[in-house]
């Protein structure tokens, strides 16, 4: 994660939400409800993570590796 506004709102508020939708056919997939656990500053673990990525073109400035806990999962539609 750059150091950019997500970043800059997980200080205050560490809760984010996650929609997964599912290939096929209506709308189906998941809500993934998450909490923050921790971050890190690792260049070496970042470098394996982004083995592909190509941000020379960028100026990022700092990353960061963010760490979630799954909170709740429910349906992509509903409440139940």
């Amino acid at each position: 994660m750059a150091e950019r506004l997500t970043h800059e709102n997980l200080k205050t508020n560490p809760w984010a939400t996650y929609l997964f939708i599912e290939s096929g056919q209506g709308y189906s997939g998941k809500r993934l409800y998450l909490k923050k656990s921790k971050e890190e500053q690792n260049a070496e673990l970042l470098s394996a993570i982004c083995r592909k990525c190509d941000y020379s073109h960028y100026d990022v400035g700092n990353r960061y590796i963010v760490y979630f806990n799954v909170e709740n999962v429910l349906p992509l539609i509903g409440d139940k």
